[in-house]
C-alpha cells in the first residue's frame, strides 16, 4: 500500500510537470522560434535516453532499428518533429491556457485512430462523448479565449489541434511495438530518430540566441528537457509496468487543469466562465469514452497522453 501511494504522488507530480509545460515553452518563446524550440528541448533529451540505451536496453535497441526501425522513424517524426513545431507554433499565437485544453484532445483522436486502424470497439457511450468532449472543445475555443476571435487565434487552434493528431498518430503506431520491447527502448528510439530532421533545420543563428538568452530561457529549455520528458515519460512508463494502463491514464486529466491554473496563476491568461463550462464538458465527454464497466472485460488499447508523454499498451517484454 505504501509503495502503491508513493506511486500516486509521483503520478500527481508527473500531471504538474506537463500541466507546467505549456507554460515553459510559452516562455521560452520569448527568445527562440518553434524551431529553434523543439530542437533545443528534445536535442538534450535524445542524448540522455541514448546514455540510458547504452547503460540499460542494448539488446532491445538493436533489436528495435533492426526489425522496426521504419515504424520508429514515422514515430519520431509525428511526436517529435511535427507534434513540437505545430504545439509551440500554436502557443505563439494563443493563449497558453488555451492550448493545453487543445491538447487535452489526444485521448479522442487516438480513439478515433485506434477503432479505425487497429479495430478496437466503438459504443455508444464512446460516440457519446466524442460528441460531449467536442462540443466542450468549441465552448473553450470559441467562448473561453477572453477576447475577440481573430483569424490570428483561429490559425494557432487549428495548427495546435494538427500538433495534437500527429501525437495520436505517434500513439497508435506505437502500440505495437510497445507490446513486444520495452518502454523505455522504444520512446527513446524513437525521439532519437525524430531529432534528426530538427538538426536539419538548425540554423546558425540559434548559436548567437543561445549566447544572448538569460536564465529564465535556459531554465525553462532544462525544465521542458529533463522534467517534462525524460523524467514524466520514466515516471509514467513505471506506473504502466505497474498499475492497470485504465487506472493510470486517468491522471492524465489532471494535465490541462494544471495547464490551465498555472497558466492563469504565472501568465495571467484569464479564465472566463466559459473555459469553466468547457473544460467540464470536456472532462465529462472524456470520461464516457474512457469508462469501463463494471465486469467488462477491458480491452489492450494504447493509452493517449500529452504533447510529452508515451503511451505503452498490453504487457512489456523486458529485456536487458
Amino acid at each position: 500500500m505504501r509503495n502503491r501511494n508513493i506511486l500516486y504522488v509521483a503520478l500527481v507530480s508527473t500531471t504538474l510537470v506537463w500541466g507546467g509545460v505549456v507554460v515553459a515553452i510559452k516562455e521560452a518563446l520569448l527568445y527562440l522560434s518553434p524551431a529553434e524550440l523543439a530542437l533545443m528541448r528534445y536535442g538534450p533529451a535524445a542524448l540522455v535516453f541514448g546514455a540510458l540505451l547504452c547503460l540499460f536496453q542494448r539488446q532491445a535497441t538493436r533489436e528495435l532499428l533492426r526489425s522496426e526501425w521504419r515504424r520508429l522513424a514515422v514515430m519520431g517524426l509525428c511526436g517529435v518533429f511535427v507534434n513540437p513545431l505545430a504545439i509551440n507554433t500554436g502557443e505563439s499565437l494563443i493563449p497558453a491556457s488555451t492550448a493545453s485544453l487543445i491538447i487535452f484532445f489526444n485521448p479522442l483522436f487516438v480513439f478515433v485512430l485506434s477503432a479505425l486502424f487497429l479495430h478496437e470497439r466503438v459504443t455508444w457511450r464512446r460516440l457519446l462523448g466524442l460528441g460531449l468532449a467536442f462540443v466542450g472543445a468549441f465552448v473553450v475555443v470559441r467562448f473561453g479565449a477572453g477576447y475577440s476571435i481573430g483569424l490570428r487565434y483561429l490559425r494557432g487552434v487549428l495548427v495546435t489541434v494538427c500538433g495534437t493528431l500527429a501525437w495520436a498518430v505517434y500513439t497508435v503506431l506505437g502500440r505495437p511495438v510497445a507490446e513486444r520491447y520495452p518502454p523505455l527502448a522504444v520512446t527513446g528510439v524513437a525521439t532519437m530518430l525524430g531529432t534528426i530532421p530538427l538538426l536539419l533545420i538548425a540554423r546558425p543563428a540559434l548559436v548567437g540566441k543561445l549566447a544572448a538568452m538569460p536564465w529564465q530561457g535556459w531554465a525553462g529549455l532544462a525544465y521542458l528537457a529533463l522534467l517534462g520528458t525524460v523524467v514524466g515519460f520514466t515516471i509514467w512508463s513505471a506506473a504502466l509496468s505497474q498499475m492497470e494502463a485504465t487506472n493510470v491514464g486517468a491522471f492524465f486529466y489532471l494535465v490541462p487543469l494544471w495547464g490551465v491554473a498555472l497558466s492563469w496563476l504565472l501568465l495571467g491568461d484569464p479564465i472566463t466562465p466559459a473555459t469553466v463550462l468547457g473544460t467540464a464538458i470536456v472532462l465529462s465527454g472524456l470520461v464516457l469514452v474512457n469508462h469501463q464497466p463494471r465486469g467488462a472485460a477491458r480491452p489492450r488499447a494504447a493509452l493517449p497522453v500529452a504533447e510529452d508523454s508515451p503511451t505503452r499498451a498490453g504487457r512489456v517484454r523486458r529485456q536487458s
